[in-house]
């Protein structure tokens, strides 16, 4: 899973990980947060998602972090934006309205010395390969303000074996990586049973769409 995969990931239009719509637990847990009017959002790569739309749609400010410049280009092309550029430590930040996209290596951003209220993840910790999650949990630790709270929305299927994401990341997984430094609630589960085309196929017995609310502890 290094830059160049998801380099060709993007380049090859083998982006099945993008949602045509807002993701439905997004839009029904949000609230639960409590975030402010107007807090930055953190969205880990965020690639082009719509889900961003409709947190700045909310009041939100938000703050993305992409890898792949093609995936930051088409966010902007498709909303009708036109991105102002510039350098930013390790990133060339693309900014237009409410979002702040920096193009670049996640695992770089505290070099930018900010820290958030909020955050949402729905396609990025099971993008990452088991070694990285643990790395991935402490740095989201150390991006948010003590009291901030993470929305966070992981896939769980079996058989759980994967060579490429999504990889399935369960409840105890999640607790196990976050609850050393969040409070971990789990708000809800999706069984998709056979509308899932792997399920139909046979490929997996079950997928399921899991939903936690994380409040960094203080």
């Amino acid at each position: 899973m290094d830059a160049e995969f998801w380099h060709q990931r993007w380049q090859t239009s083998r982006i099945g990980f993008h949602r045509s719509r807002v993701n439905q637990q997004l839009q029904q847990y949000w609230q639960e947060l409590a975030v402010p009017d107007q807090a930055e959002v953190l969205v880990p790569l965020c690639g082009k998602s719509l889900d961003m739309h409709w947190l700045a749609e909310q009041g939100h400010r938000i703050a993305g972090f992409e890898l792949s410049p093609l995936a930051v280009r088409d966010f902007f092309a498709d909303a009708g934006f036109i991105p102002q550029q510039h350098r930013l430590e390790h990133y060339l930040c693309w900014q237009a309205v409410d979002f702040n996209l920096f193009q670049g290596d996640f695992f770089q951003a505290e070099s930018l010395n900010k820290r958030y209220e909020a955050a949402y993840d729905r396609a990025a910790l099971i993008a990452l390969p088991e070694p990285v999650r643990s790395l991935y949990a402490r740095l989201m630790a150390r991006l948010l303000h003590p009291g901030g709270h993470m929305l966070l929305v992981t896939v769980e299927f079996a058989p759980a074996q994967s060579d490429t994401p999504p990889f399935s990341v369960s409840e105890a997984e999640v607790r196990r990586l976050f609850e050393p430094c969040f409070e971990v609630t789990l708000l809800g589960c999706i069984e998709e049973g056979m509308s899932n085309p792997r399920v139909a196929s046979g490929e997996r017995t079950f997928f399921n769409e899991l939903c936690f609310k994380l409040v960094r502890r203080q």
